[in-house]
């Protein structure tokens, strides 16, 4: 994979850069009450790209891992990350439609992912990241997502994961951002997901689900070299 194995020091898929370390987080984003599954605040950003670890994930196991890049696809990304959009947008046998509830630009149309204006079995691969706990029926968006996807689909369906929680945390009454802050971590989040209760809620929408770990595939080393840990997983939901 254009020799990014063979690169020393920490690197970034998308901007090629080797560089001496990744931006973290800045603090505003914890939450100690939970230990997130996938949480690499000391190595988040790319200095040059700004690339976030999630979709630095979402790159390498495209290329590594999917046909994506390799015949005429029909793709809906929803709430595109940058990066990831830019890449994705320069690949010629890829039909996209990048969909947001608040559209940022005029390449993003207006989708709300609990009724998506398309066909049942309309797109090849659907990415959706850190949206599903800004739902507050999350589990209708699932059950929408999963009938757009055409069999034999594939979907990134990303989520930030409690592990230190034995259930999903959510409750309909806490509306103002002060309390959804304290309860959920962030003013705009509805719940927080526990490993158990998330794939039970995709699996009840339909999907099957199979967790992918980067490094466990290609050795903790290499996913150091490109801000990534033993504990980032992917799930990746069929059809």
């Amino acid at each position: 994979m254009e020799g990014y194995h063979d690169k020393v020091g920490p690197n970034c898929p998308y901007c090629k850069h080797t560089f001496t370390q990744f931006i973290p987080w800045p603090d505003i984003f914890d939450f100690p009450k939970c230990k997130y599954e996938m949480w690499n605040k000391n190595t988040a950003t790319c200095p040059v790209c700004h690339s976030f670890d999630r979709e630095r994930l979402y790159k390498l196991y495209i290329e590594r891992e999917t046909d994506l890049l390799d015949k005429p696809q029909r793709i809906l990304h929803v709430a595109p990350e940058k990066n990831l959009k830019a890449w994705i947008k320069g690949q010629l046998n890829i039909s996209i439609v990048f969909g947001d509830l608040t559209p940022m630009d005029t390449e993003t149309v207006k989708i709300d992912i609990t009724e998506i204006p398309y066909s049942n079995d309309y797109f090849d691969v659907i990415i959706c990241s850190h949206v599903l706990e800004h739902i507050m029926d999350d589990q209708k968006a699932m059950s929408e997502l999963y009938r757009v996807l055409k069999p034999g689909g594939w979907s990134i369906l990303q989520v930030p994961i409690a592990l230190n929680f034995d259930r999903i945390i959510e409750d309909e009454t806490i509306t103002s951002s002060e309390a959804r802050r304290e309860h959920f971590g962030q003013d705009d989040h509805v719940r927080i997901y526990n490993k158990e209760g998330y794939l039970s809620r995709l699996q009840k929408a339909g999907f099957s689900v199979i967790p992918y770990n980067f490094a466990e595939k290609y050795g903790l080393e290499e996913a150091k070299q490109y801000g990534l840990s033993e504990s980032d997983i992917l799930y990746i939901g069929t059809k």
